[in-house]
């Protein structure tokens, strides 16, 4: 490589902006800046760990999330094995990494079920829903705004008035009228969607929801951007040699939008995570069997003045608290790392 290519641009240190390597590549550009966020690489690093959990959750601990020990009821967190063999209960497997049976390194619920396993299990739920949603959400959002943008006119128009008046409807109470009407067994619509989901029903009402109600911030920053990048001299080359629309759109607008489009995915994650906790929290949201953050939350709500009823509430909160928090974090950085104005003056 040629001394030109090694040596590095100082432009914009003053500005508080990272240097800047003359003949790097866009996307190692951003890596490089991305590891000097500290906060979003332990960020990233947490949230990494909490999806490794969730995917390896059974193998974890020695108990099944659902095991019962009305033996061992609001059992404090400890790490030593009970002499008495009746509060030991029975496992799975005799060990697990350091877990022994009979260990409860978050203490036990109402039931004697051993609150990390089911912890680990509601992550599964809480995360499957928060990164699906927010995929979903964004990826629909973009589309849409993507279209609106550059169709403009009539488009445009019918685009924009959809979400002001999906942004004017206060989320809440539609959230709730939503999710109760399709889990009610008494509308059609809930009858079939039992019929064909069984107990992952209330999981796809929630994630199908959050959808529903999640797409039109991306859609108006994507549309603002593209509104801005279309009247681009490469846009209008686009159009000389015959690109046809789609091909414009995807080859050429959309690429230039993909790093707002991955920090508000980033940012959407904690809010779904969020919206699912609170839906569950009111008794709406994931249903029994199944379980999640939230409804461990919620049937929290009636043990926190029994002796130890405190920590079937105190992890699964911290564990929403560090995912949101985390969540946060990543899209912070990725937002700092991704910005242009670094390569601007390449």
């Amino acid at each position: 490589m040629s001394r030109a290519k090694r040596r590095t641009t100082e432009k914009g240190a003053s500005k508080g902006q990272s240097p800047i390597t003359a003949g790097e590549s866009y996307w190692r550009g951003v890596w490089r800046r991305f590891r000097r966020h500290r906060l979003a690489m332990l960020g990233g690093s947490v949230l990494l760990i909490f999806v490794l959990g969730a995917i390896l959750a059974p193998w974890l601990t020695p108990y099944n999330f659902s095991r019962q020990n009305r033996r061992n009821m609001f059992a404090p967190p400890s790490f030593s094995v009970p002499t008495d063999p009746r509060l030991v209960g029975t496992c799975e497997r005799p060990a697990v990494l350091w877990f022994k049976c009979g260990m409860h390194p978050f203490g036990t619920d109402d039931l004697g079920r051993d609150i990390l396993a089911r912890v680990l299990q509601g992550g599964r739920v809480s995360l499957v829903v928060g990164f699906i949603a927010a995929t979903v959400s964004t990826l629909l959002g973009t589309f849409i705004g993507a279209m609106a943008g550059f169709l403009g006119g009539f488009v445009d128009a019918v685009i924009g008035r959809c979400i002001e008046i999906m942004l004017s409807i206060p989320q809440l109470p539609l959230l709730l009228i939503l999710v109760g009407l399709l889990a009610n067994p008494e509308v059609r619509l809930a009858a079939i969607l039992s019929e064909a989901l069984g107990d992952a029903k209330s999981i796809v009402i929630i994630i199908g929801v959050i959808i529903v109600l999640s797409w039109m911030s991306t859609a108006r920053l994507v549309r603002g951007q593209i509104l801005s990048l279309r009247e681009r001299e490469f846009v209008e080359a686009a159009k000389g040699i015959g690109a046809s629309r789609l091909r414009i759109v995807f080859r050429h607008l959309l690429p230039n939008v993909a790093s707002i489009v991955i920090v508000q995915a980033t940012l959407m994650l904690g809010e779904a995570i969020l919206i699912e906790s609170g839906l569950s929290f009111l008794g709406l949201g994931i249903q029994p069997p199944a379980v999640s953050w939230g409804n461990m939350l919620s049937r929290a709500q009636g043990f926190l003045y029994y002796p130890n009823g405190v920590y079937i509430a105190l992890f699964p909160g911290l564990f929403i608290f560090l995912t949101v928090l985390c969540a946060n974090f990543l899209g912070d950085g990725l937002r700092d790392a991704l910005d242009p104005r670094h390569y601007s003056s390449l």
